[in-house]
């Protein structure tokens, strides 16, 4: 038995997706990709035309009531991708069926919701996870190597920005959730992908300060009530600084830029680049191209969630905890709750 409290098992996992909208694609296609290790036994959508046309295609039962797939007897995980507010519910019954779980972030909209959700997860014996692919791309995994082997040295800033246009979703009324409350906020949604970075390459975050904009109302977006533009700004335990730019209105592709700035050398990692990660080992060196890193500005989120879906298959399989733990899930909502503590206060630093 594991830290997580679960024991490892050798056939493949029964896998039943519950939630089959814009992201469910990838995430199937990264289960798929496991033949012997985990197989999809089963989907579900409240839309059933959505539903039967996944369950069709993949020659499995379709449900349009997540308990209906979590009674199913094949069924071992359940792949979460639903709209936030409805993860803590549907996650905890999951969890009471006894299937080991993940989530697409965030794991809970709030720290508390999160804490209930683990002290379950740990009763049962199952694992709880969250699909956060910002830990699977691949020039992130080079620069964890660099911190690592000391070539950064000790941080003192820390640069990162998410960058798309979100214009579309956030008019789609398919998709009306995102622009609500919880929905595709630029801190909830986007910023706590670099909150999970954060907590795994650094020390701890003691403070931060925030602000947001909302942009949509002249993008055709009236009635969004989530910020779509955000920054957040502060300070590791350490003494090192970090800043976070979220826009989601910006009319340039997808992408994702993060950069290192240490005592012994920087990092500068833009996945819409050619090479997308850059090395400097001092201020007269103009950088050298990160080795093993391949440019794919179309297919680099993509190819880290099928990395995430593969790491949550072989943790349950092997009994080990996965790389996304409920615990980095619990604090990347912890600081997504301090900076909107931050922004009802006007900007002000705030405590973690």
């Amino acid at each position: 038995m594991n830290p997580e409290g679960h024991a490892g098992t050798s056939g493949p996992l029964g896998v039943g997706v519950i939630g089959l909208g814009r992201v469910s694609p990838a995430h199937l296609e990264g289960y798929l990709a496991l033949p012997g290790e985990a197989q999809v036994v089963a989907v579900c959508d409240i839309d059933r035309r959505k539903a039967d046309a996944v369950s069709t295609g993949l020659g499995v039962p379709g449900f349009t009531d997540h308990t209906d797939l979590l009674a199913h007897p094949g069924v071992d995980c359940a792949v979460i991708l639903l709209p936030h507010l409805l993860h803590h519910p549907v996650v905890a019954a999951a969890v009471a069926a006894g299937k080991h779980v993940t989530v697409e972030k965030p794991l809970a909209v709030s720290e508390a919701q999160c804490r209930e959700l683990i002290d379950a997860a740990r009763a049962r014996g199952v694992v709880l996870s969250v699909s956060e692919n910002s830990r699977f791309v691949e020039s992130y995994l080079r620069v964890k190597e660099l911190l690592d082997t000391g070539r950064i040295g000790g941080v003192r800033l820390v640069r990162a920005f998410i960058s798309g246009s979100a214009v579309s979703e956030l008019a789609d009324p398919d998709e009306s959730w995102k622009h609500q409350d919880f929905g595709f906020a630029a801190i909830l949604d986007a910023a706590t992908h670099v909150f999970y970075v954060l907590r795994w390459m650094f020390e701890p975050v003691v403070s931060l300060q925030a602000t947001t904009r909302h942009w949509s109302v002249d993008h055709g977006v009236p009635k969004s009530t989530v910020e779509d533009g955000a920054v957040v700004t502060g300070r590791f335990a350490g003494g090192g600084h970090f800043s976070v730019e979220i826009a989601l209105n910006l009319e340039v592709p997808w992408g994702e830029r993060f950069e290192i700035y240490g005592e012994a050398g920087s990092v500068v990692c833009d996945q819409l680049t050619d090479p997308v990660a850059t090395f400097y080992r001092d201020a007269s060196d103009f950088g050298s191209v990160l080795p093993g890193v391949s440019t794919d500005p179309r297919g680099w989120r993509t190819a880290s969630m099928h990395r995430g879906a593969a790491d949550f298959v072989r943790a349950v399989r092997s009994g080990r905890s996965p790389a996304v733990t409920a615990e980095d899930a619990a604090y990347a909502v912890r600081l997504a709750e301090a900076a909107y503590r931050s922004v009802r206060e006007g900007g002000v630093m705030v405590s973690v």
